[in-house]
């Protein structure tokens, strides 16, 4: 008997989008989907070289025609079993959000270079580099990899804001080469945009060597700006660093919440323990840190001994240190 559609539509969507799957059939259709993007990279890589390529070229054919037969129906697959992400809402529009999804774009820009390419009569190289998309594919299956693009994504207004201050120092810097420096080297420094190139390697503290100042004034302009790009350059890393360390520590404080939850009744039971453990692949935690956040919530969630007083055998309470003394109950003249 066949399942109906809505129960087949279900578990295609548990094999392939549910991120707290576990089954054997799931991690084998992930395996096979993160081999098949390698050996398309690879593929692609290859056909770089004019020799190995024209005399593989009907294999390298056949072989990306397969690609993009499995990858299409993947894709087709996602598409229409997006709408049990949130049953709620109409087909088309749970369909529609996922396509304008940024993982639903790079797997249909993995699959565009094929198809524009049957509709164009000449084989255009550029096409089969584009192929070259598909290793971003990788990204579904990587947790490093999606936890960078969700930094970019939460700091993306720290980050335009640092991108804005560089190209507006990559104008100033162009501006005044041009004008200390057009003169002495009208080749390199004829015009703002030809000065760029300089400005673009010096701010980035590259500093190729190609194109210098040679006056002196133009030297010590270059100095300054030697020393801004410094500064300026390491602002887009330091915003991304920043919010990778405070992503990675939500993560973890995350993990440690659902650790506390679990220990409330004394134990972790096995259904508790399952159920951590998938969230543990889902936020790319490791077994250690894992294990280190279990101590740590089992040390504090146990009971600290008291201090008695010896006098009048009041117990004071560890954890209302920070709070202001209480009258202490001595009898006078203790």
């Amino acid at each position: 008997m066949m399942p109906d559609t809505a129960t087949l539509r279900q578990q295609v969507y548990l094999l392939l989008e549910d991120p707290r799957r576990g089954s054997k059939l799931a991690r084998l259709i992930d395996f096979s989907l993160i081999a098949l993007i390698i050996a398309n990279v690879l593929a692609v890589t290859l056909e770089t070289i004019p020799g190995f390529y024209s005399a593989h070229h009907a294999t390298f054919g056949t072989f990306d025609t397969i690609s993009v037969a499995i990858f299409s129906a993947e894709y087709l697959l996602r598409v229409w079993a997006s709408v049990e992400k949130t049953p709620t809402h109409p087909h088309w529009q749970a369909r529609l959000a996922y396509m304008r999804s940024p993982l639903a774009l790079i797997d249909l820009a993995a699959i565009l270079p094929f198809f524009l390419g049957l509709l164009f009569s000449s084989n255009l190289q550029i096409l089969r580099i584009l192929r070259l998309f598909r290793i971003y594919k990788l990204t579904r299956y990587s947790p490093a990899l999606s936890v960078l693009f969700t930094v970019i994504r939460e700091e993306a207004a720290a980050l335009t804001a640092a991108f804005s201050i560089l190209s507006i120092l990559l104008v100033f810097a162009a501006t005044g080469a041009y004008l200390v420096e057009h003169q002495a080297q009208p080749e390199d420094f004829g015009s703002i945009p030809a000065a760029m190139w300089w400005a673009l390697v010096t701010l980035t503290t590259v500093g190729y060597g190609d194109v210098t100042p040679i006056t002196p004034l133009g030297r010590i302009f270059g100095g300054l700006i030697t020393v801004l790009g410094v500064g300026m350059a390491a602002l887009p890393a330091g915003i991304i660093a920043s919010g990778l360390a405070y992503h990675l520590h939500r993560r973890r404080d995350h993990l440690r919440n659902e650790f506390r939850l679990a220990l409330e009744d004394g134990k972790i039971d096995l259904g508790e323990g399952r159920q951590i453990e998938l969230l543990r692949r889902e936020l790319g935690i490791s077994r250690d840190i894992a294990h280190t956040i279990l101590s740590e919530v089992r040390l504090r969630q146990m009971p600290q001994p008291g201090c008695r007083c010896p006098a009048c055998g009041h117990i004071f309470d560890p954890e209302e240190e920070t709070q202001p003394p209480a009258p202490h109950p001595h009898p006078k003249g203790l």
